[in-house]
């Protein structure tokens, strides 16, 4: 509650201020910005920190904030209610595991939630491979086929990386 009771006044701030109508564009970008600050756990995303890219269907796609994967259990990117979420157990066991990871059907589990007519898709088919990991950073490459339970649809995901920050805290 006291999240959107801040946001609202935020919005009001930033509108009340705006006396010249060339900032529209410019107040939006400062609202997006302060909402995605306040996302519970969530860790905006920079290049060179913690980041997660992929394409889907051919199309661009980058997470604007991530949730620790101590706390989510899971890698975890977001993007304007869009996300991806990838195996993810502990940290220790994440340093041990072995470079390479099947995804989907008997594997390990993937979810996206997109917003198109489908909402919610599985991976059926696909890899994770671990390409760095030290005391303070873990990357990885993906790629995967998701389907959904109410349509013979399927989608492409590929090029996917990912750096998550393993610094003890």
């Amino acid at each position: 509650m006291k999240q959107l009771i801040l946001l609202f006044s935020t919005i009001g701030m930033l509108s009340s201020c705006s006396n010249n109508q060339n900032k529209p564009v410019s107040n939006a970008k400062e609202i997006q910005s302060e909402i995605k600050k306040m996302q519970p756990g969530g860790i905006i995303t920079t290049e060179g920190g913690w980041t997660m890219t992929a394409k889907i269907n051919g199309k661009v796609w980058t997470a604007t904030s991530m949730i620790p994967p101590d706390r989510a259990g899971q890698i975890f990117g977001e993007n304007n209610g869009e996300s991806i979420s990838l195996p993810y157990y502990d940290r220790r066991s994440f340093l041990a595991q072995e470079k390479n990871h099947k995804l989907g059907g008997d594997h390990d589990g993937v979810d996206m939630r997109l917003n198109d007519d489908v909402k919610f898709w599985g991976a059926k088919d696909g890899e994770m491979e671990i390409t760095k990991v030290d005391d303070k950073w873990a990357e990885g490459k993906f790629s995967f086929t998701a389907s959904a339970l109410q349509t013979d649809k399927t989608i492409e995901v590929t090029d996917g990386f990912f750096r998550i920050s393993l610094a003890k805290k």
